[in-house]
């Protein structure tokens, strides 16, 4: 099982939050343009995967309603996706 941490910290813009999951789920640059790009990335994870989230507050704080975006992201991809788990 692959155990993923996000620090929402890093992603202060929406560039830096695309760059900053790129480099967390070992992506090519520009691979995440838009939360579409990232679902279609998670719901394509084969390998089981928790995924925990630090600092969650601070994608409100940062990126308003974008941050809020990601995380419904994520919660998507855990419903349809039996091998992503959101701790």
């Amino acid at each position: 099982m692959e155990e993923i941490v996000i620090d929402c910290g890093e992603m202060a813009t929406k560039a830096m939050a695309h760059s900053y999951l790129e480099g967390v789920f070992n992506l090519d640059e520009d691979s995440i343009t838009d939360m579409d790009t990232l679902l279609e990335y998670l719901l394509a994870v084969e390998d089981s995967t928790e995924i925990t989230f630090e600092d969650v507050d601070l994608l409100e704080i940062n990126l308003g309603e974008y941050g809020q975006e990601i995380l419904d992201t994520f919660e998507q991809a855990e419903q349809s996706n039996e091998n992503i788990k959101l701790i």
